[in-house]
């Protein structure tokens, strides 16, 4: 009886360090970035910058193996929404890894196997993002939203654990050109250009372009963004009056725009349609009327956002 209990207490133990182990390849990250070039951009990336929607790249990643587990194997794979580049996915860059076996490799495959041996590995993976990666929804309504955290190569070892992974942003040239944009516009006032004055009205620019980017709407946010014009916003008028009448105006087009939007959700797919925009254009020409009074270039600038909008149809 008392070897019997020896034994279990040993068989519990045993079990207990086994889970251990599986816990701490879960806490531990083998794998990390050590390069990214942009091929269609012809340009390096730091590891922390997006990747782009619609661009090939060679991303060069370093496996480092803290132990040696016999009968164990490890299997980088490649993220299955990516698109092939070429013959191949995968090159060793390192083929003195005591793991490597040259003549079971495949680098056509997504997903690889090697012999877990203590040591580094570096393999560099090839693909394109595809170009629509970043859109959702379908027909003429569609919604642009960043990828984050997006699992680009997962490895795991026999027994399905999880051992490394590396992830990054994905964005396209839309939200791009709005984050560049809006850091831009965003500036205007603590750098000078545009007179104090105007905070309350540019900061209100700035906030509901934020909203038509936070709802998928980068495009329409930086067409928003883009009547911060310092030419728009000349020395404050003398008078209260004018200086109200002025703010108004900035705001109303500001609200006629966001009630545009909301209508265009509200109708789903049926899109940006001809009536709506038809009926915003008409409301901002009432309103180009009003500001041609006061500014001729807020007119113009009206004007421009009236024709912008004209060319979603």
């Amino acid at each position: 009886m008392r070897k019997a209990e020896i034994l279990a207490a040993f068989l519990l133990l045993t079990f207990a360090l086994a889970s251990g182990v599986n816990v701490s390849h879960a806490e531990t990250n083998w794998a990390s970035t050590l390069s990214v070039f942009d091929i269609t951009g012809n340009a390096a990336l730091q590891p922390s910058e997006p990747l782009l929607a619609g661009h090939a790249y060679n991303v060069t990643l370093q496996i480092v193996v803290p132990f040696t587990q016999a009968s164990s194997q490890f299997f980088p794979e490649l993220n299955e929404k990516l698109l092939g580049q070429g013959a191949q996915f995968w090159y060793v860059k390192t083929p003195q890894y005591a793991g490597y076996n040259a003549s079971s490799f495949v680098p056509g495959n997504r997903t690889l196997a090697f012999s877990q041996v203590a040591g580094t590995l570096v393999l560099s993976g090839i693909f394109e993002v595809p170009v629509n990666f970043t859109i959702t929804g379908s027909g003429n309504f569609t919604r642009d939203f960043t990828v984050s955290d997006f699992a680009l190569v997962t490895v795991k070892v026999t027994g399905g654990a999880t051992v490394g992974q590396i992830t990054t942003n994905i964005e396209d040239q839309t939200i791009q050109q709005y984050l560049t944009t809006y850091q831009v516009r965003s500036t205007l006032i603590s750098s000078g250009k545009i007179d104090s004055a105007y905070s309350t009205v540019v900061n209100a620019i700035l906030a509901e372009a934020q909203v038509l980017y936070s709802i998928g709407l980068p495009a329409q946010g930086t067409s928003l963004l883009n009547t911060i014009e310092p030419a728009s916003f000349p020395a404050p008028p003398s008078t209260t009056t004018s200086t109200t009448l002025l703010v108004g105006v900035v705001v109303a087009a500001i609200v006629i725009v966001l009630l545009a939007v909301l209508l265009i959700r509200g109708r789903g797919k049926s899109g940006f349609s001809a009536g709506v925009v038809s009926e915003v254009q008409k409301e901002l020409a009432i309103l180009e009327v009003t500001a041609a009074k006061y500014d001729k270039q807020l007119a113009d600038r009206l004007q421009a956002l009236r024709n912008k909008l004209g060319e979603t149809d």
